[in-house]
Order: C-alpha cells, then structure tokens, then sequence
C-alpha cells in the first residue's frame, strides 16, 4: 500500500494526495513490486535501496550515500497466537530525499498512523530531521510503554503461580522472556542510530537548537527502555529460577509423602503375609487371633508414624 502525504497548507496538518510532490511524505507498508517500481522511477533512486528495508532481518543502522540518507528502526509490535500475547520487533526504515522524505515498513505502525492523521505537534513533512527525530522520539516512548506492559502482564502471572503452578502460565512467562531478548535487542540497535545521528556532521548541520535538544530527549528516553529491558530480564529470570525451586520443593513433599505412606502400610502387609504362609504359625488356637494380629499391626504403623513426624520427615 502507497500513501502520500503533504503539509504544504497553512495549518501544517499533512493532508494526503496522489501523485508525488516536492516536501512530500511517501508512506509504503508492505507495497507491491508495483508501488517500488513507481516511487523509484520517480524519485530516481534504486530499488534495491527500498527493498533492503523490508527485511525482517536487518538491523538499525544508519547510511549515507551522495543526496540520499538511510535509517533503520526497530519499532515494538504485539503477536497474539493461540491467545498468548507476546512482544517482537518489526524494522521501519526511512529514506530522506532532497525533495521528500520516505518510510517503509512490513506492517502498519501506530506511531506513523499518528503523524499521518495530524496528531503529532510540530511536525511538517518539508522539515524531514524535525520528522525523523520525532519519530524515534516516540518510537522511544512507545518501547517503555510496553515493557511496562510486560511488567504488568508478570506481575498477574506471578499471582496465578502463587495460587497454582499450571504449565500455561509457565508457557506465558518464558514468552514474556522471549520478548524481553528480542525487545533488548532491538534497544541495543537503536541505540546506536541515535549516537551516530548525534555524532553525524551531516544531521547536525541541519537541526535547529530544538531538533538538539529533542535527539537528547529520545537518547534519554531510549537509554531508561534499555535499563527498564535489563531490569525485567533479570526480574523474570530470577522470578522463573524460584518457580522452578518451588515446584521442585513441591514435587519432593509429595513423593516423601508417598514414601511415607508405602512405609505405614507395608509393617501391616509383612505381617499379615507372616501369618498367611501354610505352616505352624503363632496363635493358631489363640480364638482373638485375627483381632490380636490387626492391632499390632496398627499399633507398629502407628508407633513408626510418630517417629516420622517426631523426626519431622513430613
């Protein structure tokens, strides 16, 4: 899909069109062979320099080349399957044009979706750095919004185990660890781009002192969902290490329980397998015989149960 939004009207807000103009911002999501074809013959620029971007694989990074910079993003994205949620990554990437500015991503991102119906502040699609920066401004934001989505999503987690050790919470929390690596990675990347923009001659000839002062915030910004990413990877592994221990504690308390009791019914079986055998036994004339046999049995299980609570086996 192709959209094409310009902000060349007195309100600034992007109103989209149709056909490719200078200052225009040129949005591709997941676009046909048919779309690329079209933006680059009009743009004039390579093909390849577009499909790159939609490689799920690739990581950010940022490129320069003669009239024409690249910048690769990784933005947060929810995956629901089989009523599991869990948090991965999808790159977005941009290319800045003398004349217009494109992104193109694999899916529909929701930042975008709010530049694109006018509800970011500031922004204009002819002040492409003044874009960009908003963009990974946000981008930012919205990485700390779902980690603490994540936490929250622990912290119900840890609550059911509490109460009962079922596999699908396991199943849920070593997702939630899953998507705290991935969400760490995507971190890492990013936070390179940020300090190559902020140390390229080329980007910081054209920011304004509010443009500086927004890439420090979106550095900031970036660095606490870093430091948040760290904190619940180490709070979600240490938290599945003490689940596991409990569920081996538990596992242990059982079978000593089983032992326990294999231990109080085998005295009453070993004698009534004693007195069962086809030969001269004890009491053969004895009339309470059967009566005197089953509370001496008793009697042993019992004596042996208070030893093993005396001893405090269970």
């Amino acid at each position: 899909m192709i959209e094409i939004y310009s902000s060349e009207s007195e309100t600034k807000i992007p109103v989209r069109q149709y056909t490719i103009t200078k200052g225009c911002w040129i949005r591709l999501i997941e676009p046909t062979d048919e779309e690329l074809s079209l933006v680059c013959g009009t743009l004039s620029i390579e093909k390849a320099d577009l499909t790159v971007l939609l490689d799920e694989e690739e990581r950010p990074r940022v490129e320069y080349d003669e009239g024409m910079s690249l910048i690769l993003i990784d933005t947060p994205y929810v995956v629901k399957e089989d009523e599991i949620e869990s948090y991965t990554t999808v790159p977005g990437g941009f290319v800045i044009l003398p004349d217009a500015i494109i992104s193109v991503s694999l899916r529909k991102n929701p930042i975008l979706d709010l530049f694109a119906a006018g509800k970011i502040k500031n922004f204009s699609t002819e002040n492409k750095i003044r874009f960009i920066l908003l963009f990974l401004y946000r981008n930012a934001d919205l990485f700390v919004q779902t980690l603490r989505l994540i936490d929250k999503r622990m912290t119900e987690i840890e609550k059911t185990l509490k109460r009962s050790t079922k596999n699908e919470e396991l199943f849920h929390m070593l997702t939630l660890s899953k998507s705290l690596v991935y969400i760490t990675n995507s971190l890492k990347g990013n936070k390179s781009v940020l300090e190559k923009l902020s140390r390229s001659q080329i980007i910081m000839a054209n920011m304004t002192e509010e443009d500086g002062d927004l890439l420090d915030d979106t550095i900031i910004e970036n660095t606490q969902a870093l430091e948040m990413a760290y904190t619940y990877s180490e709070t979600i592994s240490s938290t599945m290490g003490a689940f596991a221990s409990i569920i081996n504690n538990n596992v242990n308390q059982v079978m000593k329980i089983f032992t326990c009791f294999a231990a109080l019914i085998t005295v009453p079986m070993l004698i009534s397998g004693f007195f069962g055998m086809n030969v001269m036994v004890p009491f053969t004339e004895y009339p309470f015989a059967f009566v005197s046999i089953i509370i001496g049995s008793l009697g042993l299980s019992s004596l042996l149960l208070f030893v093993i609570i005396k001893m405090k086996v269970i």
